[in-house]
This record gives C-alpha cells, sequence and structure tokens, in this order.
C-alpha cells in the first residue's frame, strides 16, 4: 500500500511540478528570508516568495521525501521517504518546520488521522517486505508517541493510514477488494460505518461530513454536493464555504458551496491553506484570498 501511496504522490508531483531545494537543517525547514511562506502542493512544502508570488524552492534535499498534513489542520505533519521510511514528526512554527519526534523504526510510517478535542492523531503502518501492516493510533505526549487503547478487527487489518476528522468526527479509508472504501469510525475502532464504496484519496470535510470524489461527482457525507468538471483530478471543500476544483494540467476552479457561482479561476495552481473561514489559494504569479 506503500507502493500504492507513491504512485498517487508521483502522479501529483507531475500534475504541479517540481523545484529547486531550499536551504534547511535537520531540526528547523522552511524560510529563512522575509516575504517567504510554506505552501503545502499536495505532496510536500514548498517555499512561495509572497512579492514575486513564485515558488522559490522546497523543503526536502532528499528524493522521495513528501510530508503529510490534515485538511484544515497543519500545526503538526508528518515527513517520510516512500522508499526509505525515516519518519518523523513536525510542528509548524510561523513558516518554519520543527522537528519534536523521530521515530526509531525504518520499516514503520506515521500518518496524520485525526484531531480529536484538538489533539492529533497518527495513524502508524509497519511496511515490512511487500506486507502492510496497520500497527495502531498513537498521540503525542511529551513529543513522544503514545499508543491509544483500539479495538483489533477485520475492518482496522484493512487500514492503510488514511483518515480524516471533522468536529471530533472520524472517517478512514479501508483497502477492500482492490478498491479503497470510506467509512465513519471512532476514536477506539470499534465501530465502522460504511459511506461510500471505491473512492479517491484526497478526502475534505464540510462541518461534519466527510467529502470525497467519485465518478466524476463531489460528494459530502452520502450526499452529492456537485458534479465536477470534466477534466477534474482533484477536488476539495475548503473554509466549509468553497469548492476547489484542480484539473490535469493545473486549471482551477473555485466556487461557492451554496450557490456553486465562480468565484476564481486561474491556472499553474500550487496550493492552498485554509485557517477558519479564510481561505488561501496560491498559483504561480497570482496569490488570492476568500473570506475573512
Amino acid at each position: 500500500m506503500k507502493k500504492q501511496l507513491a504512485i498517487i504522490l508521483g502522479m501529483i508531483l507531475t500534475l504541479f511540478g517540481c523545484s529547486q531545494d531550499s536551504s534547511g537543517t535537520e531540526e528547523f525547514l522552511g524560510c529563512s528570508q522575509e516575504n517567504c511562506i510554506l505552501v503545502y502542493d499536495g505532496v510536500e512544502y514548498i517555499t512561495y516568495d509572497t512579492t514575486s508570488m513564485q515558488r522559490t524552492g522546497k523543503i526536502s534535499t532528499k528524493e522521495n521525501d513528501f510530508q503529510y498534513r490534515l485538511s484544515k489542520y497543519d500545526q503538526y505533519i508528518t515527513y517520510g521517504n516512500s522508499v526509505t521510511s525515516e519518519f518523523k514528526i513536525m510542528k509548524r512554527v510561523n513558516e518554519r518546520l520543527e522537528t519534536i519526534y523521530v521515530h526509531p523504526s525504518k520499516t514503520e510510517a506515521i500518518f496524520p488521522f485525526a484531531y480529536v478535542k484538538d489533539e492529533p492523531i497518527f495513524a502508524v503502518m509497519d511496511y515490512d517486505g511487500d506486507k502492510q501492516k496497520f500497527i495502531g493510533l498513537f498521540h503525542l505526549k511529551k513529543n513522544q508517541l503514545e499508543q491509544l487503547p483500539t479495538k483489533q478487527n477485520e475492518k482496522t487489518k484493512k487500514i492503510f493510514g488514511i483518515g480524516i476528522s471533522a468536529n471530533d468526527q472520524m472517517y478512514t479509508l479501508l483497502h477492500e477488494d482492490g478498491v479503497q472504501n470510506l467509512y465513519k469510525t471512532n476514536i477506539n475502532l470499534s465501530k465502522f460505518e460504511l459511506i461510500a464504496k471505491d473512492v479517491t484519496q484526497n478526502l475534505s470535510t464540510l462541518y461534519e461530513d466527510v467529502c470525497y470524489m467519485k465518478d466524476q461527482t463531489l460528494y459530502c457525507g452520502k450526499q452529492v454536493l456537485t458534479k465536477l468538471q470534466p477534466k477534474t483530478v482533484l477536488a476539495w471543500v475548503v473554509g466549509d464555504q468553497y469548492i476547489l476544483e484542480v484539473d490535469d494540467i493545473g486549471n482551477y476552479e473555485v466556487r461557492a458551496v451554496k450557490d456553486k457561482q465562480l468565484l476564481l479561476s486561474g491556472n499553474k495552481f500550487i496550493g492552498f491553506d485554509e485557517k477558519s473561514s479564510e481561505v488561501r489559494i496560491y498559483s504561480e504569479g497570482k496569490m488570492e484570498k476568500l473570506g475573512d
């Protein structure tokens, strides 16, 4: 399954392109100059100049290094390598990322899974050879990972690390019969309610509902939110008010959730950030803001 994650990440890299490495250290990565911010492009954090409105680099210096964050939450992210693992947890401090935990295992990966009562929850997966195994859910305690008590059942065996949460409601993808099925679950993984079968991995949320792509349609919960453009390959609900669509060559559109009115459009999409009801869209040559 880590190979599947790597393939999907590679597709996103092909869509949004690569950039030259920016300077950084093992403990702190990110911006070191004025007019610089961190932007997440769907695969990794890049540095972006707010004056020229251009990407200026990326925080990783090693091939196959990626960062993982949850929609709406980037205070804590995980950083690892799709080939060698070497995972760590980093905390965002303004426009830099600080390493607060280095995972000792060389076969395990750590993924942000949910936020419950404002606490980050992480999934740990073991990739020993060609097999994958869900180890469990963990939280941070004094900058160390502490495992949470969870059930072990037929459903938990199919978890592959992808989760999301909204208002303490937890959702996860399970790999079943060759496809990814979306379930609502709980903190101890004792209940699994099927939301949808055969969905994509780029999950987002609208209030308490999980949003996902299926058959060129964006759903939230079990309801259709909107039909997507024919060439759309990625779509999210952002800021609980907007629908962001990106096509296979980086063109993007932002529409209102309420009436589907077109609010923004452009090309050379890089990434987005959402803080409460404020959303920022970053592209080459343009930086746009929606909301408060």
